[in-house]
């Protein structure tokens, strides 16, 4: 899939000192990826949301530019699924402190201890509950903010 900008650069012209972010949304189901973009297109810190449908081209993608958030889907047959993806973006220096945010349907404790040890920085499961969702989207935000003034 393409690039989606939901909020250019140049969104919030007079306002010099918010940072904008670059968001990845990776999942294989179209309609998870629109639903996850329009509620991070809500949050004012996200200038530009880009999506993958594979692992694969998650990690092609982020080579190719440097993304501040990922939101990764565990199950993307039939390529490597997210846990795998999550490692080899770790593996790049530039992705070894970026949130990785691991979105599944699997919700037994072993998975989230799988997505914790293939690197992620948070497991949360579908379905997405938007309001906790975008606390903690905010809260990374934040953080993310307070890394980079």
């Amino acid at each position: 899939m393409g690039t989606n900008n939901p909020k250019s650069a140049s969104s919030n012209p007079g306002n010099t000192q918010m940072l904008g972010f670059r968001a990845l949304i990776v999942d294989d189901y179209p309609p998870f990826q629109e639903m996850l973009a329009s509620s991070l297109g809500t949050l004012t810190h996200i200038k530009e949301i880009d999506f993958a449908d594979s692992g694969e081209n998650a990690i092609e993608k982020a080579e190719a530019t440097h993304y501040d958030l990922i939101f990764l889907d565990v199950m993307m047959p039939p390529g490597i699924d997210g846990y795998e993806t999550c490692t080899r973006l770790r593996d790049n220096p530039a992705y070894k402190k970026t949130p990785i945010i691991m979105v599944s349907g699997n919700d037994s404790p072993f998975d989230e201890v799988k997505g914790v040890i293939s690197g992620c920085t948070t497991y949360i499961t579908k379905p997405i509950q938007i309001e906790p969702f975008l606390q903690l989207s905010n809260r990374v935000l934040n953080w993310l903010n307070s890394t980079k003034t």
